[in-house]
């Protein structure tokens, strides 16, 4: 399992979403990669920053976000 703050776990719909990955950009707000559980879903990708929600049809489409703010793609481990 994924250690989060509390804080900012509390924000997050868990219910609905796996946890996929927590990204540092060294500063109190990670970058969270989540997937939808739910099969009717339309975007099963959700990437939290700042607690804001962006929902993609594709982990390849959140790679893209990322590296166009030049943050670290999820892709890489």
């Amino acid at each position: 399992m994924i250690k989060i703050p509390r804080s900012i776990k509390a924000g997050l719909d868990t219910e609905h979403f796996d946890i996929i990955r927590v990204m540092s950009l060294g500063h109190f707000y990670p970058i969270i990669v989540m997937r939808d559980k739910r099969a009717e879903a339309k975007e099963h990708w959700c990437l939290q920053y700042q607690g804001t929600g962006h929902y993609f049809k594709t982990l390849k489409d959140v790679s893209h976000y990322c590296s166009n703010r030049k943050w670290q793609s999820p892709l890489i481990h």
